[in-house]
């Protein structure tokens, strides 16, 4: 599986969120539409448990559906005349989307540990769903599970840096994307105060606009497959843990196992 959106379809997605569905019902969510569900009565351990697994493996699930969006948003962009006043160009797009994929790859680990958090029903604090909170929990430590979150983390951690840098200290930086950006300062300098002999600015701006959009969307796509790869084994390694904590919640509520 080496296609983030296939991860919806994940053997273990389709059972977790069947099975969250399923709990949902009898539970009579009078406002469906309302993020906070309005429920006829308060849900047991198990159907929490099902409701919590299901909803973390969603926030998961569209963290990769939008790490799998970003490389179509760089390759698509309209110039209107309101971002042309608003100084929006072609080079701050690129680089809000650029900036936006670096900032969320490391966004789903966070979703993951919760996930995991989630299946070995540790009810962990959000807040205090770290790596080494989870990781080291003895009912996580001696499963087969922190391998394949100690491989995602180290994958993940080829933007880690950028990352840190971008949301702690400055934008992305890199040769192409300044160069770039001076090509569009340029331009708009020309437009600002226009002379009778115009430099090839545009021309200049539009050439590197493809070099850099072509390696971005390259290497985004490239390090999408191996995430897909990455979350696919995890959601492997989960599935049984997820079945046996269903089923003692069941025996312990003296419910029908199924």
């Amino acid at each position: 599986m080496n296609d983030l959106l296939e991860l919806d379809m994940h053997p273990f997605s389709v059972d977790v969120l069947r099975r969250g569905e399923a709990a949902s019902r009898p539970l009579g969510d009078r406002s469906r539409a309302s993020v906070v569900p309005d429920y006829t009565r308060d849900p047991d351990e198990h159907e929490f448990f099902l409701l919590r697994v299901a909803a973390c493996l969603v926030e998961v699930l569209n963290c990769c559906h939008q790490l799998n969006q970003i490389p179509l948003y760089l390759a698509n962009h309209r110039q209107t005349p309101a971002m042309k006043k608003a100084t929006i160009n072609r080079h701050s797009v690129i680089v809000y989307h650029i900036e936006n994929y670096i900032i969320r790859t490391q966004s789903l680990l966070d979703r993951v540990l919760k996930l995991v958090d989630a299946v070995f029903h540790l009810l962990n604090n959000p807040r205090n769903c770290r790596f080494d909170v989870v990781i080291k929990n003895v009912k996580v430590e001696i499963s087969d599970v922190p391998e394949s979150i100690k491989s995602l983390r180290k994958l993940l951690g080829r933007y880690s840096a950028v990352r840190s840098e971008v949301i702690h200290e400055h934008s992305i930086k890199e040769d192409n994307l300044r160069i770039l950006d001076l090509y569009f300062l340029l331009e708009r300098w020309q437009e600002i105060f226009p002379r009778s002999k115009r430099s090839n600015a545009r021309e200049l701006a539009q050439d590197m606009t493809r070099e850099v959009l072509w390696k971005k969307k390259q290497e985004f796509s490239e390090f999408n497959k191996e995430l897909a790869i990455a979350i696919a084994h995890i959601f492997e390694k989960l599935a049984p843990y997820f079945s046996r904590e269903e089923q003692a919640l069941k025996k312990r509520l003296s419910k029908p196992v199924t």
